[in-house]
Order: structure tokens, then C-alpha cells, then sequence
């Protein structure tokens, strides 16, 4: 499901940023120095000095994210960008020359598309300004502008880090599920930290919230040239999460809901939810609402680059069963992660197949015992095999491992 955002221009925004980091070129200034050539022959050679920044809070290389501003006509793009200035300025305050339902569109899209600003902590309309004969829309920062940069830079150098981990032979697929595991297994879900709904909450804390991940995944498919955008809307509140676009296909990535929780989160830290990896539209609206930010979000079709698909245990028969449990299996004792999961098409089928299994218990037998005893023998690791339902009501089989 779909719907346009509601326009409540004196809400709190989500928290974020950018600044514009492109300059006309004569608008540039230049410094002459002379370099030595050969037998003391000297020449000038002119060089530009890089383009100064617009705003006080300083904003690394990727972390802006463009998809809807780039469909604004000419007058609105020219108050996205004032506003994106003024509030990397910490401004108390812009004139708003427009309809306010136009302004709380921009800024909404200011604080989706600008990942690197989390300062605001309020916004609302001011009085009325009988001299200039216009509303001002009044900030409050929770944040400095140093503050900001500080932060900022610190998370900068955090994902330099993880991007270390990326290799010339890894495919977009497997920078994606990279980026994606590493937030899942090295942020902790939190509602109390002050910089969870930030890049530096996510990356240098490891605290976050949906817009921490969501920020951070985008600024890491940034950093890694992956054409991306982030999506706002509700479950049973609101809610931020990614799409990314592979080889001319848009797929939806909720990092926040592929963390596991409950009892399996705390037995098994490692364990890793592939639910809404790479998934289509079908999927994220069974229980997310997509709304629309001055422009729609492109639509999800395709399952090339779905997790299940991808890794061969999406069970589409009863006769796939095996060789899917085989595969994941073998995946996840490669790995040594204490989990493995696959997917089935239809309830039904999931049903008939657990029911396969708790026969199998039932009867003191073990259905995939000569698999697993199969597997161990060629892994040189002893391995006991157990699974759950717990994460069913998304057609997936949890195989939990322990290895002796």
C-alpha cells in the first residue's frame, strides 16, 4: 500500500542532511606555484583549490541521498536547496514564500535525502513578519554545527572501515548482504540513545533505530557506487527503510526488520534475518505502508536478487525441501554461524513439511539425520541440528546449530 505523507508542517522531522558540494567552475579561485621541469626550467602551473563548502556542518562524500529532490520543478528545487543551506547553517529561521503544505514537503524530503544532518530537534511556523510579509518557519538544534561535523566525521572514518571488508570480486549482491549484515550483527536496536536515529549512532555507537540503519545502509551503498534511495512510510508506526537498484531492477532492504528478537536474539547473536533482503513490493506491503514524498518510489518486481532465490532455499515443492536444507546447511557451517533458514512459497507447503519434521521427532527418528551426519563428516565438525517455527508467519524454517 501506498499514500501520500501527511502534511503537518509543525511536527518534528526526521533527523538528518547535506550540502550542496558543487560549484560553478568560475566561481572557483586558483593559486599559481612554480614547478621545476628539467635544467632549471620553471613553468606556472595553475591550480584549483577544491570548492568551499556552503554549510558550517561538514558533510563527507556519500552521505546525500538523491532520488525524489532530482523530480522537483525549477522554484521548488530552489527552496529544497535554501532550505538545505539554511539548516546546515543552523539557522533560526527561513522565510517561507510558499504554500506551507510545499514547505512541509521539502523539508520532510530535506530530512530524508540528507543523511548527514540529525540536528534538528523542532521546527514550526513562526508570526507572522508584517515588515517582510511572510511566515518564518522557526528551527531548534539539538546539535552544533561542531558538534555535528564531529560526529559526521567520525562515522565517515567508521565506514572507511567497513568498506575496507569490500573486495574487487564481490558482486552488487554481495556488497549489499555485507552492508546488510554487518548493521545487523553489530547494532543493537535502541529506543533511548540520543544518536540512534543518526550515521554516527549506527556505525560508531552501534545503537540505531529505523532511520540509524536505514541511513547508514544508504551511505554505504553510496560510498560503494550502488544506486539507492530511502523509504519512508509506517508498520504500527512510522517507519524508514532502503531500496537499491541492481542491474535495472529496484528491490526493497529493511535492515531494522531482518534483526532478529525475542529469546532466539539473545541465544543465537549471530543469527541474521533475510525476510526483507532484496525483496518486492508484494512482500514489503504485507505489513509496511510506503508513503510518497513529493514523488513515488519506484516499484519492486523483481525476485532475481532475492536472498532466498539467490542462495537456492526458496522451497517452492516438497520435493525441494532437501536439497534447499542441504544448501543452507552447508552455508552456515562454511561460516560457522549457529543458524540456518530457508523459505517456503506457500503456507501450505511450509505446514506439510514441519509436519514431516515433528513426525520424524514423534517417532524418536531423524528425518535429516543422514544429511547432517553427512555433512559433519566432511566438515570434521560434529553438528547438532534443531529447528523452530518461530519466525513461521513469514514461511521460514530456523535451523538452529551447535557445534561440538
Amino acid at each position: 500500500m501506498r499514500k501520500l505523507i501527511p502534511p503537518v508542517l509543525a511536527a518534528a522531522v526526521l533527523l538528518c542532511s547535506c550540502s550542496d558540494r558543487t560549484q560553478d567552475p568560475d566561481e572557483l579561485s586558483y593559486s599559481g606555484s612554480y614547478h621545476m621541469i628539467a635544467d632549471g626550467t620553471t613553468v606556472l602551473i595553475e591550480e584549483k583549490e577544491p570548492p568551499v563548502q556552503k554549510t558550517a556542518v561538514y558533510i563527507p562524500e556519500g552521505m546525500e541521498t538523491v532520488y525524489a529532490s532530482e523530480r522537483l520543478d525549477k522554484e521548488q528545487k530552489e527552496i529544497f536547496d535554501m532550505l538545505v543551506e539554511s539548516i546546515g547553517n543552523c539557522e533560526a529561521e527561513v522565510p517561507m514564500l510558499d504554500d506551507a503544505s510545499v514547505y512541509t514537503t521539502l523539508l520532510n524530503l530535506v530530512s530524508i535525502e540528507q543523511l548527514g544532518y540529525s540536528h534538528i530537534a523542532k521546527r514550526a511556523v513562526g508570526e507572522f513578519d508584517i515588515e517582510q510579509e511572510y511566515f518564518p518557519v522557526e528551527f531548534t538544534y539539538r546539535f552544533t554545527p561542531e558538534e555535528m561535523s564531529n560526529m559526521n566525521r567520525s562515522a565517515e572514518a567508521a565506514a572507511n572501515e567497513i568498506m575496507a571488508g569490500v573486495t574487487d570480486d564481490m558482486t552488487v549482491y554481495d556488497k549489499l548482504k555485507y552492508f546488510h549484515d554487518y548493521l545487523v550483527t553489530h547494532c543493537e536496536s535502541s529506543t533511548d540513545d540520543p544518536y540512534a536515529n543518526t550515521v554516527y549512532g549506527a556505525l560508531v555507537k552501534g545503537k540505531a533505530l529505523c532511520e540509524g540503519y536505514a541511513k547508514s545502509f544508504s551511505y554505504l551503498c553510496n560510498k560503494a557506487g550502488i544506486e539507492n534511495m530511502i523509504v519512508t512510510g509506517s508498520t504500527d508506526v512510522a517507519h524508514m527503510w532502503n531500496m537499491v537498484k541492481v542491474d535495472g531492477n529496484w528491490y526493497h532492504v529493511d535492515v531494522t526488520w531482518d534483526k532478529p528478537d525475542g529469546m532466539l536474539a539473545e541465544m543465537y547473536p549471530d543469527m541474521i534475518l533475510y525476510q526483507y533482503f532484496m525483496v518486492t513490493d508484494s512482500v514489503i506491503e504485507n505489513d509496511h505502508t510506503i508513503w510518497t514524498v513529493s514523488s513515488d518510489p519506484p516499484h519492486a518486481y523483481s525476485t532475481k536478487e532475492n536472498y532466498f532465490v539467490k542462495e537456492k532455499t526458496y522451497v517452492t515443492s516438497a520435493a525441494d525441501f532437501e536439497t534447499a536444507a542441504e544448501t543452507a546447511f552447508r552455508k552456515a557451517v562454511a561460516e560457522r554461524r549457529s543458524s540456518a533458514m530457508i523459505k517456503f512459497e506457500t503456507n501450505n507447503l511450509m505446514h506439510s513439511v514441519m509436519g514431516q519434521l515433528s513426525d520424524s521427532a514423534e517417532s524418536g527418528g531423524d528425518y535429516l539425520k543422514e544429511m547432517i551426519n553427512r555433512i559433519s563428516e566432511e566438515s570434521g565438525v560434529k553438528l547438532n541440528i534443531s529447528w523452530t517455527d518461530y519466525y513461521s508467519p513469514y514461511r521460514i524454517l530456523v535451523f538452529l546449530i551447535n557445534y561440538n
